[in-house]
């Protein structure tokens, strides 16, 4: 790699970052106190009678959340916006070690923004749950069946699951309450043949 395609990883790496706070910011502060608003609005109308201002009022916070949901959708990697879900996972995947073998359906593309942008958010939360600096090498497979995003980790042993589970156990949990809110599963499988982690969840 020259050093001009180092500099442009770098300045592409710091605006990814940037742009992910804000875009984390907007969706986690200021949509989530638009809603509250929008919910005081409505529990105001029920108790006190709906009025045409009122009404308008409504209207207006509905319209800011939806340029705010547009505006941190906007903020994403900026790799996953212009070139897909595909090449997005593999980047990532990739600049966490050159060395692991990455295969994405690339049947993911034809799936509509929204969902591209959930798995994606997903299968980073996955990654940073369960591989630490012990997992020199890691094999991941990703592809789409019957509706359901399946998502396995080869290469873990049961000694990396069980210290897995201990030392991250907060990031399991968490990551599986997101597995469940998707209707889906999450399985550690220690199969002495082939030891894997199996996320399956819902696209719809």
């Amino acid at each position: 790699m020259n050093k001009r395609e180092q500099f442009y990883k770098i300045v592409i790496k710091e605006y990814e970052k940037r742009n992910l706070k804000h875009g984390q910011v907007l969706r986690e502060n200021i949509a989530q106190d638009l809603y509250a608003i929008r919910l005081n609005l409505q529990r105001y109308a029920i108790e006190h009678g709906n009025t045409a201002g009122l009404e308008e009022m409504r209207s207006m916070v509905t319209e800011t959340i939806s340029k705010v949901q547009y505006l941190s959708n906007v903020l994403l990697n900026v790799v996953l916006r212009d070139f897909g879900l595909k090449r997005a996972l593999e980047d990532h995947f990739l600049s966490i070690n050159n060395n692991n073998e990455v295969i994405v359906d690339k049947h993911v593309n034809n799936l509509d923004f929204s969902c591209q942008l959930l798995i994606f958010h997903m299968v980073r939360y996955v990654i940073s749950a369960i591989v630490t600096e012990d997992l020199p090498f890691f094999g991941i497979y990703l592809h789409v069946e019957d509706e359901n995003l399946h998502l396995e980790i080869i290469g873990v042993n049961n000694n990396y699951l069980n210290k897995l589970k201990q030392t991250n156990s907060k990031k399991i949990k968490k990551l599986q309450d997101r597995v469940n809110l998707l209707e889906g599963t999450l399985a550690f499988n220690t199969d002495p043949q082939e030891h894997k982690i199996v996320v399956i969840v819902k696209l719809n």
